[in-house]
């Protein structure tokens, strides 16, 4: 059985893949943020964006500024932070420049 997340998308991420919003289904056990960004940039069409959002790694957070249900990863538990049934996963893109 799966588990269902909301992903909601920002700015350049909601322009390349195409919609703002991502109803994903995750497998039940030990579904975690870092679970959820795999399956996002794992989806077929993806590429690029998983070139944003992992554009230095395999870590996103570099490049995204990712919530759950309003409060950031890092408050929590990061990218192991556990997800329940209909939670709300947000990710905002990081300017970087100069």
């Amino acid at each position: 059985m799966a588990l269902r997340i909301h992903l909601k998308l920002y700015g350049v991420f909601r322009s390349t893949a195409g919609a703002d919003a991502i109803n994903l289904a995750l497998p039940d056990e030990e579904p975690t943020v870092r679970l959820a960004i795999s399956e996002l940039v794992s989806r077929p069409g993806c590429d690029e964006l998983r070139k944003l959002v992992l554009e230095e790694g395999s870590d996103p957070r570099s490049n995204a500024l990712i919530l759950l249900g309003g409060r950031e990863i890092g408050a929590l538990a990061g990218l192991d932070t556990k997800l329940n049934e209909d939670d709300e996963l947000s990710l905002l893109p990081i300017a970087h420049g100069g």
